[in-house]
């Protein structure tokens, strides 16, 4: 794809991070119950930060590593997190990873995003695989896994692996 898709759901628009998003990424990003369970995600959350993490999100896509999409809500178009999709080595296995902003939280928005990730990465991308790391104590984003289909892969200490495969995910739309 030579241009940043766009996606959408009932409540959300997920989109290219834009310079104008900045501040909200600021704002939101800075918590220490964010950073502690994103690896690249310091704490504290600075603006330096942010405008290191837009370079990387831009060359990541120019480069063919990476998705990175802004979580925009739809209603107020407020920038409310991130999700993205990280390809391995052959392009046919991506990590998940996402991230909202705690005043959205336990309102289903991270289970819409990631819903709407798994659709563009397996039938856009063609993907085989999409897997996420959690730790076992984030047990609301384990939720939100399950929720779409991910089933427990393994363990390795305090992180659980959750799985989706492409045959998982066409058997969940014929449902």
């Amino acid at each position: 794809m030579e241009v940043f898709p766009e996606l959408y759901t009932a409540r959300l628009k997920l989109r290219k991070i834009q310079i104008e998003d900045i501040d909200a990424l600021v704002k939101y990003a800075n918590n220490k119950k964010i950073s502690d369970h994103i690896v690249n995600i310091p704490h504290p959350y600075r603006e330096p930060d942010a405008v290191f993490r837009i370079s990387y999100v831009v060359q990541g896509f120019k480069n063919k590593l990476r998705y990175v999409f802004a979580v925009i809500l739809k209603e107020t178009a407020e920038f409310i997190g991130e999700i993205s999709l990280h390809f391995d080595n052959d392009k046919q296995v991506a990590q998940l990873g996402y991230w909202i902003g705690e005043p959205f939280w336990n309102q289903g928005i991270g289970t819409e995003a990631v819903q709407s990730i798994l659709k563009f990465g397996f039938e856009k991308l063609h993907l085989s695989i999409i897997f996420a790391t959690v730790h076992a104590e984030n047990e609301a984003s384990a939720q939100v896994l399950v929720k779409n289909s991910m089933t427990k892969h393994h363990e390795n200490g305090n992180v659980i692996k959750y799985v989706c495969t492409k045959e998982d995910y066409d058997a969940q739309q014929e449902v």
